[in-house]
């Protein structure tokens, strides 16, 4: 298969990665058609769309009035795994966007992913798990790829290409440059835990966070040092926040147990965060409090400094 004979992809989740990933596949031209078990997300997602389209429009095709309408009238949404199974036969690539539990990407990848057509890609937007254990799932283990965005994928260039073992060699040039193509700036990473942005992003957003506990620095200060010292676009609390405390449990967990490295065990504010749905932007509570994607302040997280061996027993 060529780059041009791609024309349709199929998006399965559509929370906030999986729309930011439609905005920008509809950007590069192509039909999408989505879908996401929790008809919440579905009934969502339009407007969510409608956003990153918008900022696209503004910010890329300031001459194209009309682009966000124009671009969005390629996106269908379907209703149910089977409506969803059924349009794969017209397109040439999956990609899975749904959440960062490998038994529950594999089950989904074993049902859906042989219904593409034979040279159909399956692209997996995973930023921990094993690629090749979800290759095997899916049933084309050649032609199957991890393509981790970075968040929001429609405004960050990078995207982690994960090689592993058994990919084909076409299938790795093929995606390149497709992503190439959308103007994304793709890099090849080895299929170890993390890849290669998270085996070093995490583990420092981590021990940012176990600070926070020990009371060494504030939520704000912690982002400004980062900022005004390192030239961090944003801190790693207010990244956090973009990310979504359900994930940043989810991924550091996995590689927790991929890996048995103490330091990416996930700190009990961030256990806490996730456990009580405080998820970020997502939900307008995290670090910060945020009004949209406006962050409003840092929350206090005094009460939550680790000072006795109790602590965790009194919370």
């Amino acid at each position: 298969m060529e780059r041009s004979d791609v024309k349709c992809f199929a998006v399965m989740g559509l929370g906030k990665m999986g729309v930011d990933w439609v905005a920008n596949l509809l950007e590069g031209g192509y039909e999408v058609v989505g879908f996401d078990t929790d008809a919440g997300a579905r009934e969502r997602a339009p407007g969510a769309l409608a956003k990153g389209l918008g900022w696209i429009g503004k910010k890329r095709h300031p001459d194209e009035p009309n682009f966000a309408d124009e671009a969005a009238a390629g996106f269908r949404v379907v209703d149910s795994e089977e409506d969803f199974a059924a349009e794969l036969g017209s397109c040439q690539v999956l990609l899975e966007v749904i959440l960062e539990d490998l038994d529950l990407k594999c089950e989904v990848l074993a049902r859906v992913a042989p219904r593409l057509p034979d040279d159909g890609l399956v692209w997996t937007n995973t930023s921990s798990l094993s690629v090749h254990t979800m290759g095997v799932a899916s049933g084309r283990l050649e032609k199957f790829v991890g393509t981790h965005g970075m968040n929001p994928v429609y405004q960050m260039p990078a995207v982690e290409v994960v090689r592993h073992r058994d990919l084909s060699s076409e299938t790795l040039a093929l995606t390149v440059e497709i992503l190439e193509g959308m103007g994304k700036s793709p890099f090849v990473a080895t299929d170890v835990s993390g890849f290669w942005v998270n085996k070093h992003l995490v583990p420092f957003m981590l021990e940012a966070m176990r600070a926070l506990e020990r009371g060494e620095i504030t939520v704000e200060d912690g982002d400004v040092g980062l900022k005004g010292s390192l030239g961090h676009p944003q801190g790693v609390f207010k990244l956090s926040d973009f990310i979504g405390a359900d994930t940043m449990y989810r991924v550091s967990m996995a590689m927790y147990l991929q890996t048995q490295d103490p330091r990416l065990y996930p700190p009990a504010i961030l256990a806490r965060l996730f456990k009580n749905g405080e998820h970020g932007v997502k939900t307008g509570k995290g670090f910060y409090e945020w009004d949209g994607f406006k962050a409003v302040k840092g929350r206090d997280f005094s009460e939550n400094v680790i000072t006795s061996s109790d602590f965790l027993l009194e919370v």
